[in-house]
């Protein structure tokens, strides 16, 4: 009897990455504090798309972030003077960068021709303060008040990029200088905060409130820290003392507006950011989406409504409306299908070009039967892939019955910490959606795929974890898992080479 070959060819899968499954792997490195693997997947979407001034942008970000001025600059250049000079933001990021630089005087140039060709531009309040600390500096004023202030602002600009360790160097000296500058104790104990080291932040907040008991933004820091790490006994506390301020100016209505907004209390939101903006606080889509949202739990509907259409979904920011915590917490609250804010992200998200939250949205159209939305993406819809998925979802809405590709994302919702967590890390439905592409799923696969995806999705974001404990929390064997990361595996490793060609 002629002896059968029992070896196996390993099946080449066609998995091809895209330029938004390479931005999409960028961002979630760069959220996650990754510079360096977030700049090279995003240099590897750019050859993608080597004029598309989102990437571009992005990319500026991310080298400034690594403190590649230089790079930074020129990749901004590009976008204003070449693609699209609508883009006048690029003038007050180029400025920025120049600043870093020590080089003040084109910084100077920079910013002021953002103010003079968008004098009420996103960043206009920001401008002019850089604008004034950098003359400041120009001038080199000897005058000890003066030197504290500007060395200020460059913490609070550190702060403000995210800049951490940088910032708390800066108000630390300012500190030392003048103990009684309390605007930089409050700033030093966000920064703290911003670092992970809690108590520091705490006591750098007690400090200020030992010195002046009523300081709004110490008590407003406090109560959000305290909210964050789920110490209610702490919040209890601060929040009874910031319930008896009546504060006079806008800009402290609103920050006391915000704060309870922070910690779910809709009806002292309200309150606030409507004393706010009836004395002229400055508001921008931020402030009107703390109107929108805490006037719609107040059941003020039409001045909900009102104040979200001028939100225009954060039209003039440069983060994603999906990346706000406050947007992630409004989209999983009891009856948030009905939220008419959330059927608008829903229904403008679905037909943008970002394709993991394309997906994640369609989830979230079926889970709370937006019926009408998916079948019009069946019938509408430009991306094959996302009208495949529509499909099948609405194929279980019609028929009753779950598909198990379908059931395996939402598996892996359940082992990421639900929906909102996956939210979060939208790479998790690009990941879904390589499967999705390639294998014939059996119901008693499910847990398998799903576990197989949470193992490759953590390690190939640095963290690490045993294949042991992903099959035990996901109710699989050790040897479908193992199977199922192989098959994954293939396809990625053979998609890489295909890319490298």
């Amino acid at each position: 009897m002629e002896e059968r070959n029992c070896t196996k060819k390993a099946q080449v899968i066609d998995f091809r990455c895209d330029s938004d499954f390479f931005y999409q792997k960028g961002m979630a490195c760069f959220q996650k504090g990754d510079l360096e693997r977030a700049n090279k997947n995003m240099e590897r979407a750019i050859k993608f798309r080597p004029n598309d001034v989102d990437y571009l942008c992005q990319q500026a970000e991310i080298l400034a972030e690594l403190e590649e001025y230089e790079s930074s600059i020129r990749l901004l250049k590009k976008v204003v003077y070449e693609l699209d000079s609508k883009l006048t933001d690029c003038y007050f990021f180029i400025a920025n960068n120049y600043a870093y630089l020590g080089e003040f005087q084109e910084a100077i140039d920079e910013v002021q021709t953002y103010l003079t060709l968008d004098p009420n531009g996103t960043y206009k309040r920001e401008a002019q303060d850089l604008f004034q600390m950098l003359t400041m500096e120009m001038k080199e004023l000897e005058d000890e008040e003066s030197t504290y202030v500007t060395v200020h602002e460059r913490g609070r600009l550190a702060l403000e990029h995210g800049h951490f360790g940088e910032a708390i160097d800066f108000f630390k000296q300012v500190i030392e200088d003048e103990p009684d500058f309390l605007a930089a104790q409050n700033n030093l104990s966000i920064a703290y905060f911003s670092m992970g080291d809690t108590k520091q932040a705490i006591a750098s907040a007690h400090l200020v409130l030992e010195k002046d008991p009523g300081n709004i933004h110490a008590l407003c820091n406090l109560t959000t820290f305290y909210y964050q790490i789920s110490d209610k006994d702490g919040l209890s506390s601060v929040v009874a003392r910031l319930d008896l301020i009546y504060p006079l100016y806008p800009e402290h209505c609103g920050k006391l507006g915000s704060t309870y907004l922070f910690i779910g209390d809709y009806e002292k939101a309200y309150y606030w950011l409507r004393i706010a903006e009836k004395r002229g606080a400055r508001r921008d889509q931020v402030f009107y989406f703390w109107m929108a949202l805490s006037s719609y739990h107040c059941n003020d509907l039409e001045r909900a409504r009102q104040n979200w259409k001028r939100v225009d979904c954060f039209s003039d920011k440069p983060f994603h409306p999906f990346k706000y915590s406050k947007i992630q917490d409004m989209m999983f609250e009891p009856n948030a299908g009905s939220n008419f804010m959330v059927k608008d992200l829903i229904h403008k998200e679905i037909w943008e070009e970002m394709k993991a939250f394309q997906i994640f949205s369609l989830f979230y159209a079926s889970h709370h039967h937006y019926r009408t939305l998916i079948q019009n993406v069946v019938k509408n819809g430009m991306n094959p892939e996302i009208i495949r998925i529509a499909r099948g979802l609405l194929e279980e809405m019609e028929n009753g019955k779950r598909n198990a590709s379908m059931q395996i994302m939402r598996e892996v919702e359940r082992l990421a910490g639900g929906g909102k967590e996956t939210m979060k890390h939208p790479e998790l439905y690009s990941f879904w959606s390589v499967v999705y592409s390639f294998a014939r799923v059996s119901e008693q696969d499910i847990k398998g795929w799903a576990a197989a995806l949470i193992y490759l999705w953590k390690k190939e974001f640095g963290e690490p974890v045993a294949q042991k404990k992903i099959a035990s929390d996901a109710g699989t064997t050790l040897y479908r898992l193992r199977k199922h990361i192989q098959e994954l595996s293939i396809a990625l490793e053979n998609q890489w080479e295909d890319y490298s060609e």
